[in-house]
């Protein structure tokens, strides 16, 4: 089974999202990404944490309580001087001691496993922090309780899945995707009594929304579903029925986005441009999933209240932000199905094409490839010709647009 084939400028390491630094006793989170802290310490301030940890163990023994404090602080200064592997050994040993001292799912636990999850990622060693942060989410589920700072933990685990499916969004990975609708749904029970969280309210509903286009972005190409082919699945896996995730993803979508217009609404206004974008992504969606009639509908919808507003500079501006030119599918941050375009000097590849007014892209041409890029170039084209645009729309009718003239940097063919 193939995937219309996305790219992402995420990096596995900044999907841990460490940016709310406090001390590691009050709330176990810790910030591992602060410039400030990027330095190398001198060997003899390592010597110290050593030191202290050799006379800890003196006194108390291997499990001394006091060992957590020191073994973290040492992990994280080796982390910060880049000896990951070291690092990984001591925050595999701080975690067991925590846990002997203070239980399975303590959640002192958490600043040892999300700082050796990171140190993994810098060592490559991705299967193993895959694992040991399946570990750290569930203590983050067990010891931390229903809330904000809950939702962070899931919607992170999320972020963490989409990277590694993006980096080879194959039928063997979608797993992922089904461990992420998963950690979304919780995000979005655990909200029910917060209202006042816009920021992660609006990430819960955006991530799912972005799920559901992963979901769906399996090739339909064959008659029988492609979910129906089961060889590729780990028989013990949870999802037993993988073509209800399709049709889970064609029932939830509207839902979501009917829920992130409201919120985008309550924030900045029912006429305010993240509404109407945010309005938009139900077109986008019935477009993607093949059902131009609705899609049409919807747009010509929105286009009828924008040209109803009194004044004419804001119809004008709302109007040229939204429909002024094709927008790739789906109009999501951080997944996108091709690279985006560059001015044309930055470019290595650049070609001509028609987006016609359902969407689709015809007469691709190359105008200037450089010189050991031809494959890639093709290799682009095929995908451009598969991919899916909202298409220009003036006075509510969607409109072909011709001969658009785009450049793209894209890797040497191997």
């Amino acid at each position: 089974m193939a995937t219309r084939q996305f790219v992402t400028g995420m990096t596995l390491a900044l999907t841990l999202n460490l940016s709310s630094a406090v001390a590691a006793e009050e709330s176990g989170d810790i910030d591992l990404l602060d410039d400030a802290k990027q330095t190398t310490l001198h060997t003899k301030e390592l010597d110290r944490f050593e030191q202290r940890i050799t006379e800890l163990e003196s006194v108390g023994g291997a499990f001394d309580s006091g060992l957590s404090e020191e073994l973290l602080g040492l992990g994280l200064a080796l982390q910060r001087s880049g000896r990951h592997e070291r690092a990984v050994q001591v925050f595999k040993r701080g975690t067991h001691v925590t846990r002997i001292n203070e239980g399975l799912f303590s959640g002192s636990q958490i600043p040892f496993l999300k700082a050796e999850v990171v140190s993994l990622g810098a060592l490559g060693d991705l299967a193993e922090a895959d694992e040991r942060y399946d570990y750290l989410i569930r203590v983050q589920e067990q010891s931390l309780s229903a809330g904000p700072e809950r939702v962070r933990a899931w919607n992170e685990f999320a972020q963490w899945q989409k990277s590694l499916f993006l980096t080879n969004p194959r039928e063997e990975n979608f797993y992922r995707l089904a461990k992420m609708l998963a950690v979304y749904e919780k995000s979005l029970a655990d909200l029910v009594d917060h209202d006042e969280e816009y920021s992660l309210i609006k990430s819960s509903l955006s991530g799912m929304l972005q799920t559901y286009f992963l979901v769906t972005s399996f090739d339909e190409g064959e008659e029988i579903s492609p979910f129906e082919r089961r060889s590729a699945f780990d028989e013990d896996q949870t999802q037993n029925n993988f073509y209800e995730y399709y049709r889970q993803a064609d029932k939830g979508a509207p839902s979501v986005i009917e829920l992130l217009v409201r919120t985008e609404s309550k924030v900045h206004g029912p006429l305010s441009f993240e509404a109407f974008h945010a309005s938009l992504q139900l077109a986008d969606w019935n477009l993607w999933r093949g059902q131009r009639r609705s899609a049409f509908e919807v747009y010509q919808q929105i286009d009828q209240v924008i040209g109803e507003l009194e004044d004419e500079a804001r119809i004008e501006e709302l109007r040229t932000r939204l429909f002024s030119e094709p927008v790739l599918l789906p109009d999501l941050e951080s997944v996108r199905l091709l690279p985006p375009a560059v001015p044309k000097e930055d470019g290595n590849v650049r070609l001509s094409f028609t987006v016609t007014d359902r969407g689709s892209v015809r007469s691709v041409e190359r105008i200037e490839v450089a010189e050991g890029f031809d494959g890639a170039a093709g290799r682009f084209i095929r995908l451009l010709r598969k991919a899916t645009f909202r298409p220009k729309i003036v006075d509510g009718q969607t409109v072909t647009l011709q001969d658009i003239e785009q450049s793209y940097v894209l890797p040497e063919s191997e």
